[in-house]
């Protein structure tokens, strides 16, 4: 629909982002706006309030500005459209959902019951490693990458002034790197995260659910860190990409083992002009 991955698959990239009551365990969504981003260009652009069902604390109203008497009459989230588009979206791991440090906002929409099986471009992370600025509140690298130029109509910490933004980011590193080097970079932090199950060493947690997926389900109970639930999540939907990971990440091992035998080997024997190892 939006865009054509590297084997052909067509699939679509979305821009979201969320606003909430608060940062508690009990905190829910309390705005959501999503676009999706087609042709270098941000559309279809939708946004929603919804009514948390718990009181939204002083200090997410002075972040985002929604009141308590704001959502006093607006629907449960779980009852509008954007649940049921974010569980399409969700639901396939070929479709890329990009967001300033995304992993908060997808952990919030979990609460609501929807896990995320796609595939990520972080555009904090992003920044991060690419732009290499330690610095990354959209405020700032609005203004210090001159994203928005003269947009008036931009307001930040709103989700729908939030996603105009992103995109915009999006854009600026689209310059460095192409949509598949970005989903890698973004990717690549959460094969590196490992858990303890039993009380055994850490493992990478998707050597864990390429074994037996089923034993990281007690940790969506009790994980607190968003980017750890993401990978939860992401390794669960997609267990077979686990497996082949898996398989992938020994062949690796065993080349570069090999690898290092033969230039061992060449290097003894240093009557040879020629040193050859296996490319």
């Amino acid at each position: 629909m939006a865009y054509s991955n590297k084997i052909g698959v067509i699939v679509k990239i979305i821009i979201l982002d969320t606003e909430m009551s608060g940062s508690s365990q009990t905190d829910r969504v309390v705005s959501i706006a999503i676009g999706e981003y087609l042709d270098g260009k941000l559309v279809n652009l939708k946004s929603g309030i919804f009514n948390p069902g718990v009181p939204i604390t002083q200090g997410a109203f002075w972040v985002h500005k929604i009141s308590n008497e704001r959502v006093a009459n607006k629907p449960d989230f779980k009852k509008t459209k954007f649940f049921s588009l974010l569980q399409s979206v969700f639901s396939y791991p070929e479709n890329v959902v990009i967001g300033h440090a995304i992993c908060n906002d997808l952990f919030m929409i979990a609460r609501e019951g929807i896990l995320c099986k796609c595939k990520l471009i972080d555009t904090q992370h992003c920044s991060v490693k690419i732009l290499k600025t330690n610095k990354t509140s959209l405020n700032y690298l609005s203004k210090e990458f001159n994203l928005l130029e003269d947009k008036a109509d931009v307001k930040f910490h709103t989700a729908e002034g939030d996603v105009k933004v992103t995109f915009h980011l999006f854009n600026e590193l689209l310059k460095y790197h192409t949509i598949e080097e970005l989903i890698e970079i973004s990717m690549e932090q959460f094969f590196d995260l490992s858990i303890s199950i039993d009380k055994k060493r850490k493992q990478y947690i998707y050597h864990i659910v390429a074994k037996d997926k089923e034993k990281i389900i007690p940790l969506f109970k009790t994980v607190k860190d968003p980017k750890l639930y993401y990978a939860l999540m992401y390794f669960y939907g997609n267990s077979d990409l686990c497996i082949n990971e898996k398989r992938k990440n020994n062949i690796h091992k065993l080349l570069d083992k090999k690898k290092e035998i033969n230039v061992v080997i060449d290097d003894n024997n240093s009557d040879s002009d020629d040193i050859q190892t296996d490319e």
